[in-house]
């Protein structure tokens, strides 16, 4: 196979997974030239597969450490693949903790975690989590995700990945943090990343079930008074997976971004979506659109809402879910 060629997988050549992965806490250092993952994970082998080594994903990585149960391993390269063979046996889970780095800056892929114009972005659909850390980067491994952020407040002051915001805070030199938790399992093409100089329309609304939740469109500066097509549609989404599917939302945050430069146009991933700016801002003044009468989101649904729109300059609160089309 010559460089750079890629590999057919073809789906009946399917078979199970050898292990599990039942929960991932990423911390990551953000900085655009050598950022540091640290990966620990809750693994246990698949019952159902004859054993064998753990062979994990990864693609321009760095790899630092490799630690199992809080002891050293050994382990080898087999091309870009981590293999680990020298795993507990059975059943029971087992802890693998991988520190590696990689540069974003020099990502000219976009695929995996980059950055562009001062941004740190990801795109891990089909198979981008692997140039992050190393994994089992396959769709049917889920696992639930918690994700520390860490990065200087001066450049980043917005820090935003999956799930319910639980923590955030100042840390040394001028560097801030926040943690993420997604409780619901996904697979890692679902995972994202956002960190940046961004602003934010809000939206606080109460659901038929009674849960609040908070909307957030962010944006860069300058584009916030394109994002109020952006949050109508958001809504009328929202209330119309609750009335037509019984679905509401899982968690108690959904955001999406909007840049211009995000190269994949759209990626609906977990609670944090990203798009392109092209396809979801607009602005009343210069839109050729018209709006019809059942596009008014307080119209074909129950939800209530509070609020109005504002320029955050950083996350705050706790909450999120996604649909994948």
């Amino acid at each position: 196979m010559r460089e750079g060629q890629v590999a057919a997988v073809r789906r009946e050549d399917y078979t199970a997974p050898a292990f599990w992965i039942d929960t991932v806490d990423l911390t990551f250092d953000l900085e655009p030239t050598k950022t540091r993952v640290l990966n620990k994970m809750r693994l246990r082998r698949n019952p159902d597969v004859a054993a064998q080594p753990l062979r994990l994903d990864g693609e321009e990585l760095n790899l630092a450490r490799v630690l199992v149960n809080g002891g050293g391993t050994s382990f080898k390269m087999d091309g870009h693949v981590l293999v680990l063979e020298n795993l507990p046996e059975g059943i029971e889970p087992f802890d693998l903790e991988i520190f590696t780095t990689c540069n974003p800056e020099k990502n000219t892929q976009l695929m995996g975690l980059y950055v562009s114009q001062g941004t740190f972005f990801t795109q891990c659909e089909a198979e981008g989590f692997r140039r992050i850390t190393y994994f089992l980067d396959r769709p049917d491994v889920m696992a639930s995700y918690t994700v520390t952020l860490r990065a200087s407040k001066a450049q980043y002051p917005v820090l935003l990945s999956n799930g319910n915001l639980v923590e955030q805070g100042d840390l040394e030199d001028g560097r801030h943090f926040a943690k993420w938790v997604d409780p619901h399992k996904k697979p890692c093409y679902l995972f994202a990343l956002v960190a940046g100089k961004l602003v934010a329309r809000e939206q606080r609304i109460r659901s038929r079930s009674g849960q609040d939740h908070l909307l957030q469109v962010f944006v860069r500066p300058g584009d916030l008074d394109k994002t109020e097509h952006a949050m109508n549609s958001l809504m009328a989404s929202v209330a119309w997976d609750e009335a037509r599917f019984g679905l509401p939302l899982d968690l108690e945050r959904f955001m999406i971004v909007a840049t211009s430069d995000f190269n994949m146009g759209a990626m609906e991933n977990k609670g944090l979506n990203i798009f392109n700016t092209k396809y979801v801002l607009a602005n009343p003044a210069t839109a050729t659109d018209t709006i019809s009468p059942t596009s008014n989101p307080s119209s074909a649904t129950s939800i209530s809402t509070t609020g109005q729109a504002t320029a955050s300059p950083a996350a705050t609160g706790s909450s999120s879910r996604s649909r994948k089309a």
